[in-house]
């Protein structure tokens, strides 16, 4: 918890100091929009609680795919300034559509932060844990590279040494590296 604590508040520190015309700044003109993507697991609910309590949020989405509206909720009651929005994916729609719930939550993000995945159980491999990772990281980068092309990303999920080439690959195919 304490290196993604720390991932995210570098990133933070990273977007205040940029002098681009997406920085931010302490002034009320200016926001700082977060998205957890993975935001109902083990590690994300609390980093989503230590944004959520972050001075320099100003709106903390929250994505996964399964009970993210009710996680949502529960942050919306602590008392900051940044309001909070819970999205989950497109499911049971005909025709197929793309993935709204994602779109959602990160259109607009200045930082995103993905601890998505499942953790490495008992007897499972190190290329067992990246087969399942590995395509929900490409996933979730492929909606960043269209909703927020400019965001900086903080990749949590492990193994962190596979998953993160795999997001840069994934930025480089879309032109937004």
């Amino acid at each position: 918890m304490f290196a993604a604590r720390t991932a995210t508040v570098t990133a933070l520190k990273r977007v205040a100091s940029a002098t681009t015309s997406r920085a931010f700044t302490a002034s009320a003109a200016s926001a700082a929009k977060v998205a957890v993507l993975g935001a109902t697991g083990g590690i994300g609910q609390p980093l989503a609680m230590l944004c959520k309590l972050s001075p320099e949020v100003d709106e903390l989405a929250c994505y996964d795919v399964v009970g993210t509206p009710g996680v949502a909720a529960d942050l919306s009651h602590i008392p900051t300034k940044a309001k909070t929005s819970g999205s989950l994916p497109s499911q049971g729609t005909w025709p197929p559509r793309s993935n709204e719930g994602l779109g959602e939550a990160l259109t607009g993000a200045d930082v995103v932060v993905i601890p998505a995945g499942v953790p490495r159980k008992p007897g499972m491999t190190r290329d067992d844990l990246f087969n399942t990772n590995a395509s929900i990281v490409q996933t979730l980068v492929e909606g960043c590279a269209e909703f927020c092309p400019e965001a900086v990303l903080a990749i949590i999920s492990n193994p962190v040494n596979s998953t993160v080439p795999i997001a840069a690959e994934v930025l480089k195919k879309a032109g937004v590296y």
